[in-house]
């Protein structure tokens, strides 16, 4: 089957929850997202409005993975994928593109909250495309950053354009 991939609406916040609800890593439940994060639907919303932007992929018209980042601030603030999509490079295209976005908004660093632990795939899969742990925590999760420098080959060609659609 052939990926599609293109920038989200808010129309599409529905699936992507799904989407987000359905990891088995770093698995969380809507009470959850609201208690710890006060991520709901209508602040993801509010959000997309002015300074959230997003991107999806989808096969056979189902989405199957999306990745979402802040413009005020330089934070990833989520990749996700279905378990049964994943090992097909999804996340990292969807965070190339975020990463591509949040650069082109004139961000010299990025940052992301990720499970610490090695044996969880988040672990590699961020470090294998530069970004670096801060040694700060928050809860149970430490703080990445990716400098612009160094950016894998796409997300820093496309720190200049919009990062596509």
């Amino acid at each position: 089957m052939t990926l599609s991939y293109r920038a989200m609406r808010v129309d599409d916040l529905p699936a992507a929850l799904d989407v987000r609800l359905s990891t088995i890593e770093n698995a969380v439940t809507p009470e959850e997202l609201e208690r710890d994060y006060g991520v709901t639907p209508a602040s993801v919303v509010e959000a997309m409005r002015s300074h959230v932007k997003g991107w999806l992929c989808e096969e056979s018209n189902e989405v199957v993975g999306f990745a979402m980042g802040d413009a005020a601030t330089g934070e990833v603030l989520v990749v996700a994928v279905r378990p049964e999509h994943e090992a097909r490079g999804i996340g990292g295209t969807l965070l190339g593109r975020v990463e591509s976005w949040l650069f082109s908004q004139g961000h010299e660093a990025l940052w992301l909250f990720a499970n610490p632990d090695p044996g969880v795939r988040a672990h590699g899969f961020y470090r294998k495309r530069g970004w670096r742990a801060t040694g700060r925590m928050r809860k149970a999760d430490e703080v990445m950053a990716l400098r612009k420098a160094d950016a894998g080959p796409a997300a820093a060609a496309d720190a200049g354009s919009s990062g596509g659609g």
